[in-house]
């Protein structure tokens, strides 16, 4: 049978359990077992995997060099989430006793839960808490693997959807693209909402080539739920990759039910165990974070939309308008507050009807970072990225775009069905919201950079035609298997 993942022209001897059968010669029989796999290897295949080797090498030796060449302070956020981490890992509760957000009393549920507790893992691993130096670096090393994670995720996507080639291409970009490595040096959620938003995505290509096996399916199931952990506007990924699993083999039937039941199901099993919490703790039901109040009232005020650049976020209680109600947050709950916060920004809404497509239209063009130097250097110094990496990280972007915009009129990108390239479209609702880059604009890059790598792959296809495999589609090619949406 052949071999399924990145060794497709392979030809098992044995089932796959028995290179791990202990039968006298131990470790010695388990490695001269996977060398003589390794030696089966066609031969063209064995230099793209060991260029890809090099290539996530070098994506994390890029990422830890500037870890090290940069200073880093932790502020807005990232302080937050340190405090949640230490006291998680300290008294293993979520924000009880940690304080609420906004001056408001009693537990909390603002930042959800995901990177707080990631931040406690890397306390308990590192020995050390807080936002002390040795704290802060340990942290920062979390980062730097978790952006070296998701340039390998972008390749194993490309590998699914467009082959070898492209895969390498797109691995080689994700490696070396400033924003991806100055987002890695600093604590901002969109880090590991991005590296599982792609496991989600490449987990639902897996199921779906891979004859319907629900362990894929379950995975993608679990990545979207964590995403939604990691960051709330995550959950618009249960819609596309529902729809994918419209398609997927032998689950049931009618599959087009069976598949996106199953898959909805996941998500929704991954969830609740927080929403219980917020249920018992908070006294009510939170949809996993009650952070809508200060982040729609951040933006829909008159102060917010007279500001230069138009409609930037700014926290509440430092606008005038609001500080009765700050003097007064501290004898609310979080959910109560927010919710007040929610009805002010209606009525700001209600008074101002084309306010929404103001904003999105100001946040678009600070995504595209068309707003001027005022508003990038704004963006960066809000996380933490001096101004000097910010520059080189707008290039990148820019050079990026042009890249992309050419390999969206390609056939190999035209092969990636529908669903695949509504997710970026459904993530950039953010902009009705916010538009601080490079961070908001994290989960929607890796598709930028696939789309580039289309771009090269097509321009660099003349110069490999000799070499025939590594110039093939995938052995499972989605497009063929799905039908146009």
């Amino acid at each position: 049978m052949p071999t399924e993942g990145i060794f497709p022209n392979v030809i098992q001897t044995k089932p796959p359990g028995s290179f791990a059968a202990d039968d006298g010669r131990g470790v010695r029989h388990r490695i001269g077992s996977w060398k003589n796999l390794l030696e089966r290897l066609p031969m063209d295949r064995r230099p793209a995997l060991a260029l890809a080797a090099a290539l996530v090498a070098l994506a994390f030796g890029l990422r830890f060099a500037e870890m090290s060449r940069t200073s880093y302070t932790p502020i807005g956020n990232a302080s937050s989430y340190l405090a949640l981490g230490k006291h998680l890992a300290s008294s293993g509760t979520y924000g009880t006793g940690a304080g609420a957000a906004g001056g408001a009393h009693g537990p909390t549920a603002y930042l959800p839960p995901a990177y707080p507790y990631l931040i406690a893992a890397v306390d308990e691993i590192s020995g050390q808490r807080g936002a002390s130096a040795p704290a802060v670096r340990a942290q920062r090393i979390a980062q730097v693997l978790l952006g070296t994670a998701t340039a390998v995720l972008v390749g194993l996507v490309a590998y699914e959807l467009f082959g070898v080639t492209a895969a390498l291409i797109a691995l080689a970009i994700a490696a070396v693209y400033p924003a991806f490595i100055e987002l890695s040096t600093v604590l901002v959620a969109e880090n590991l909402m991005t590296m599982f938003t792609l496991a989600a995505v490449y987990s639902a290509l897996r199921a779906l080539r891979d004859h319907g096996r629900l362990g894929w399916l379950v995975i993608s199931g679990i990545c979207v739920g964590l995403a939604t952990l990691t960051q709330i506007s995550a959950i618009v990924l249960v819609v596309p990759l529902a729809v994918a699993m419209r398609h997927l083999p032998g689950v049931g039937k009618p599959r087009s039910v069976a598949g996106p039941a199953a898959f909805v199901a996941v998500t929704l099993l991954t969830l609740v165990p927080w929403l219980i919490r917020d249920q018992v703790v908070m006294n009510g039901f939170v949809p996993v974070s009650d952070e809508a109040g200060i982040t729609l009232i951040g933006t829909y005020n008159k102060a917010s939309a007279h500001s230069k650049p138009p409609y930037t976020w700014h926290y509440y209680a430092d606008l005038a308008q609001f500080q009765a109600l700050a003097t007064r947050a501290h004898a609310m709950t979080e959910p109560r507050l927010s919710s007040r916060l929610v009805g002010l920004a209606g009525d700001y809404v209600s008074a101002h009807p084309t306010a929404p497509l103001a904003v999105a239209w100001h946040n678009t063009l600070r995504m595209l970072e068309l707003e001027g130097a005022l508003a990038w250097r704004a963006s960066a110094a809000s996380v933490g990225i001096d101004a000097g990496a910010a520059r080189v990280g707008v290039i990148g972007f820019w050079l990026l775009a042009l890249l992309a915009l050419v390999g969206a009129f390609t056939p190999m990108a035209r092969r990636a069905p529908a669903w695949f390239w509504s997710i970026p479209v459904l993530l950039a609702t953010v902009v009705f919201v916010n538009g601080e880059t490079p961070r908001f604009r994290e989960p929607i890059d890796p598709f930028l950079i696939l789309l580039a790598a289309c771009a090269l792959a097509r321009a660099v296809d003349p110069l490999i035609t000799h070499v025939k495999q590594i110039n093939e589609p995938p052995h499972y090619d989605v497009a063929k298997r799905i039908k146009p949406i």
